[in-house]
């Protein structure tokens, strides 16, 4: 049996709708499974994972007995969960697993080497631009400035990173791409640059930032995350801007648990400070 599952959303949902594969070769045994991404940055993650056997970026010209078409998903079950039940699966599970270039993992590796005795950590580039600061109050209200969310204004990151950096035992590098840049701006290196994100989060021992492409690849490689909650509740939370959800099942918290943590959405950028160093000195 040939089965095709057709990607849809940005970097986060083609990886969420990769751990289809695995449950698809469970319930059926005899199988080949290959993956349409919608943009080119996982390409070359999701063609390590052993139970994909063919990645492409334009409609394969060949004959498939099955063909799933991933739909958009909502916020009341994760997204693993929704795009395993699209494709039929009988037990899914709000889980997936990221496989890394092994060449690129021990390169990483090395260049940390003198690094030992510090505590990693990753922090996201363009986390101000999803971050909002506003209080319980102001949440409750629910007057949205454009842009700037329910408090009109976005998180002091440059200030929060610049505490943390003054720790001689913490080494903080920055990932990602910068505030103002879409997903859909690719260029030759794409590819390439984000399997060496992959590396490089494997071998830290923190991500902070906020929810989104970048949290779900660290932990998809089994890195913990601390996440600003601002974000999220902005959004999505029980008054949010676009959908309404008690509890949007959005972040590495609800997608593993244990090694995940989600801060509280109306802290301080003193208190998201304190928070993380407690975090990391336990």
């Amino acid at each position: 049996m040939k089965i095709l599952i057709k990607a849809v959303g940005f970097i986060g949902d083609n990886i969420f709708g990769s751990s289809v594969a695995k449950k698809l070769k469970e319930q059926y045994i005899d199988c080949e499974v290959d993956y349409l991404l919608t943009l080119p940055q996982p390409f070359e993650l999701i063609s390590l994972n052993p139970y994909i056997n063919n990645v492409y970026l334009n409609n394969p010209n060949k004959h498939y007995d099955m063909v799933y078409q991933l739909s958009p998903i909502h916020r009341k079950t994760t997204p693993c969960e929704q795009f395993q039940q699209q494709c039929g699966i009988t037990t899914p599970t709000p889980d997936f697993k990221v496989y890394t270039n092994a060449s690129l993992d021990k390169y990483v590796k090395h260049l940390f080497t003198p690094l030992q005795g510090k505590t990693i950590i990753t922090w996201l580039s363009n986390w101000e631009e999803r971050s909002f600061g506003f209080t319980e109050e102001e949440y409750k209200i629910g007057k949205d400035v454009p842009n700037l969310g329910y408090g009109g204004r976005r998180r002091n990151i440059p200030y929060i990173i610049d505490e943390l950096s003054k720790n001689p035992d913490i080494y903080l590098i920055e990932i990602g791409k910068p505030n103002g840049t879409s997903q859909s701006d690719v260029d030759l290196f794409t590819m390439s640059e984000y399997s060496l994100t992959a590396s490089i989060l494997k071998n830290c021992h923190y991500f902070i930032g906020a929810e989104g492409g970048l949290a779900n690849l660290a932990s998809g490689v089994e890195v913990k995350t601390i996440l600003t909650g601002d974000f999220v509740h902005q959004l999505y939370g029980w008054n949010g801007v676009i959908e309404k959800c008690k509890e949007p099942k959005l972040g590495p918290k609800y997608y593993f648990k244990d090694k995940h943590i989600t801060l509280d959405p109306y802290l301080t950028d003193k208190q998201v400070i304190t928070n993380i160093k407690q975090i990391i000195n336990d």
